[in-house]
């Protein structure tokens, strides 16, 4: 029992940290934008700051990925089975995962600083795909049961 509420606290903590870092990746984005979207008070180092920020965050969410996911699956084997509700989290999971980092090849990487407020908003797309397969998931955690 203990391996099990180890294994949940692990899973929750780090679904937890993963939703953490990409809301307060969304205050930066919209802290920085005055100085990234305005030639006159862009300064030399913003677009830095961002990208180092941006670095940061995803070495933090490439590690709690992989908790999510290597816990989810060792409760799904030993503790809760491999029911239809896991089945559908695990692809909610993936498919948030393969959104995201689409839209952020496509879309994000390309960006150069100062850029218009048109091209900006990409930032604000990214983290609305996000935060709503956040939104899906936890509603179907508590919900779908």
């Amino acid at each position: 029992m203990i391996v099990y509420k180890a294994l949940l606290f692990v899973h929750i903590t780090s679904f937890a940290l993963w939703m953490g870092a990409v809301v307060a990746s969304l205050l930066v984005v919209r802290t920085l934008e005055s100085r990234l979207t305005d030639a006159a008070a862009f300064r030399e180092g913003d677009d830095k700051l961002l990208r180092g920020y941006i670095s940061k965050e995803v070495k933090l969410v490439d590690v709690v990925f992989t908790a999510v996911i290597l816990s989810g699956v060792l409760l799904a084997q030993f503790y809760t089975g491999w029911t239809t509700w896991v089945a559908i989290k695990m692809i909610l999971i993936f498919a948030q995962f393969a959104a995201t980092i689409g839209f952020i090849h496509r879309y994000v990487r390309s960006l150069t600083y100062p850029t218009t407020p048109d091209l900006y908003r990409r930032w604000y797309v990214l983290f609305t795909i996000s935060l709503s397969f956040f939104t899906v998931i936890l509603l179907v955690v508590f919900f779908g049961r």
